[in-house]
């Protein structure tokens, strides 16, 4: 701090004795700001020190409000409460009193007269009720020109300031100024520390620091308090699509939208990516909670619109209440977690109130991951194998790769069990990889006992596809040296269709991989769309085929379907082909490929053997 005191060299000629009073009241200020002591407290010690230097007088600091257009008393501790609330509000001008004309003109005024002075005409009320007599005020600045307030000493008689006076408002102008940056300096680093920079909403650390204080208070008064954690769907597909540009846009739109419908709360959040929460008091009448729940998942229902665009994103809101749902923090946050979870998995663009039930599916979900985890190390995940047939030849052309789990207590498991479940973790990578190293080598095992060589369709999942992955595959395929014309990677719908997948595929395919479509018709892709796309199949989702004998309609969709595919020089497989009618249908509208349970389950290894060498 030694480096912000004036030096002695004054424009104004004072005393060696007046000098070292200006010298040590800077010195003691200045080290209680180096000591830390609280701003309000320093800036009153400096007034009451000034007003020790001049009989009969009283200091004052005035600055600008939060709007920059009027000024308020920052401190003035030897003054009245009466005259500071007279002097609140002073918009500063050319006649604007001693304060409000140097914070306008940016220069010391010197008001030997208040009664007199036209400076002052416009106080005059000021100066009759609470009797100033003179009035010398310097401007206070923290960059060069720009007066942010004042320093002032008012006297009760008429005075004329002295070179030592006027050295001492300049003095005590200075000390103000590094004081106020040094808090506005401060203040922006707790704020940064404290608010989202992007939407300016309070981040996490100022959420936890908040909801922990409400919490205390909340238990000691008995209050009832509701935790709404919102998480937006949908929102990474505008990130992976229109980039992290217009993905910031889109945030601090919502989050614009969201502020205006909650009303008085506690605190609304930003804690992180497109993950938001609130907090607040209400009576102990859910139904409340329940209706502003309500009223942010419709906010979604209005497309949001930036950079000329327009996304249609939703929300899913999970919901704890205290007490009733936890009494800490931590356990409310996570089950208001858990709630926005269930939500996400009833639809999405709704919201779920927590309850016990759903922290025992969470466990159970949880278990069931380390179990998937422990058995691909248990060899427990086995490859089942369905056959698919040419409805020309009637020869085998092609196996479909099918995952089991053979649980040592359970039986087998099988897999709408536990591939959504491995899919939203994660764990679809691990066992993905192991599904086509195996899938691979068991093929080449076959081919080398001498039965005849055929596809072999994989599935993918979204999860598998990145370059990461990619290279994975490239290299079981190397080691193996498997022949690389013979597999096909299964992909749904609606993974080709997006973006950042459709590059990935298209390295697939560079390397002579064969991709089908997998359910096709259940997504959005159209016929102008797919002639772009690098795929050599279409299998047609088992939804159109198993009603094909009764529903005039997914007769139409199935006979489209080929007809299209055909037109593109496509490939068609239908799945879940069960009875004679389906197959009949599908063979005489020109179907290539039929898979089913009529012509085979699927098959163990062992058993998929006995179709080429049993008796």
């Amino acid at each position: 701090m030694q480096a912000n005191i004036i030096p002695l060299s004054f424009e104004y000629p004072v005393s060696a004795t007046q000098a070292g009073r200006l010298l040590k009241l800077q010195r003691d200020i200045l080290e209680k700001v180096a000591l830390g002591i609280n701003y309000q407290q320093i800036l009153d010690d400096l007034c009451k020190a000034a007003e020790s230097m001049v009989e009969g007088a009283v200091a004052s600091v005035m600055v600008f409000d939060a709007s920059g257009e009027f000024l308020t008393v920052l401190a003035a501790p030897s003054i009245p409460s009466k005259a500071i609330a007279a002097l609140n509000g002073l918009i500063p001008g050319e006649q604007a009193g001693s304060c409000g004309t140097a914070v306008y003109s940016g220069k010391a005024q010197f008001v030997i007269n208040t009664k007199t002075d036209r400076r002052w005409c416009n106080l005059q009320k000021i100066v009759t009720d609470f009797g100033v007599g003179a009035c010398w005020s310097h401007p206070v600045k923290i960059e060069q020109d720009k007066a942010i307030g004042s320093f002032a000493l008012s006297s009760f008689e008429e005075r004329t300031p002295s070179v030592f006076y006027k050295q001492l408002l300049e003095t005590g102008a200075h000390i103000v100024g590094i004081i106020i940056k040094r808090q506005q300096e401060e203040q922006a680093l707790w704020d940064l520390a404290h608010y989202d920079a992007l939407t300016g909403l309070a981040n996490r650390t100022l959420f936890n620091e908040r909801f922990a204080s409400t919490l205390k208070n909340a238990l000691t008064n008995e209050q009832h308090l509701a935790l709404l954690m919102l998480d937006l769907d949908g929102f990474k597909d505008i990130n992976d699509t229109q980039g992290h540009d217009i993905g910031d846009l889109v945030l601090q739109q919502v989050a614009d939208n969201v502020q205006r419908v909650l009303g008085v709360v506690e605190v609304f959040a930003r804690l992180g990516g497109d993950e938001f929460v609130v907090l607040l008091c209400y009576s102990g009448d859910k139904a409340v909670v329940a209706q502003l729940a309500e009223k942010i998942v419709s906010l979604f229902q209005q497309k949001i619109n930036v950079a000329g665009c327009a996304f249609a994103l939703s929300t899913s809101i999970g919901v704890s209440l205290f007490p009733e749902d936890g009494q800490s923090t931590q356990v409310l946050l996570r089950n208001a977690d858990t709630a926005m979870y269930a939500a996400k998995k009833s639809g999405r663009n709704c919201a779920r109130f927590y309850s016990a039930d759903l922290t025992r599916t969470v466990r159970e979900r949880m278990e069931l991951i380390a179990d998937m985890r422990l058995a691909l190390l248990k060899q427990e995940f086995v490859l089942h194998y369905q056959p698919q047939y040419c409805q020309l030849s009637n020869a085998l052309v092609g196996i479909e790769a099918l995952v089991r789990w053979q649980h040592p207590e359970k039986g087998l498991i099988p897999p709408n069990i536990f591939i959504p479940v491995a899919e939203d973790s994660g764990f679809i990578k691990e066992l993905g990889l192991w599904v086509f190293t195996e899938a691979c080598r068991q093929c080449l095992q076959w081919w080398a006992s001498g039965i005849p060589h055929f596809s072999l369709a994989i599935n993918l999942s979204v999860k598998q596809l990145n370059a990461a992955n990619i290279q994975q595959f490239q290299s079981v395929l190397e080691g193996l040296d498997f022949p690389i014309q013979w597999l096909e990677l299964e992909v749904t719908e609606s993974l080709v269709m997006q973006q950042g997948s459709l590059d990935e595929l298209k390295k697939l395919e560079a390397l002579g991989i064969r991709i089908a479509m997998d359910d096709f018709g259940t997504g959005h892709s159209s016929l102008a769309q797919l002639k772009h796309l690098p795929i050599s199949k279409l299998k047609i989702d088992r939804s159109f085929v198993q009603d094909l004998s009764t529903d005039v309609s997914d007769r139409v969709i199935a006979k489209s379907i080929i007809a299209m595919g055909h037109s593109l020089g496509l490939k068609i497989v239908a799945e879940g082909v069960e009875t004679k009618v389906q197959q009949d249908y599908l063979v005489q509208h020109g179907c290539d490929i039929i898979q089913g349970y009529l012509l085979s389950q699927p098959l163990s290894p062992a058993q998929f053997v006995e179709l080429f060498f049993g008796d």
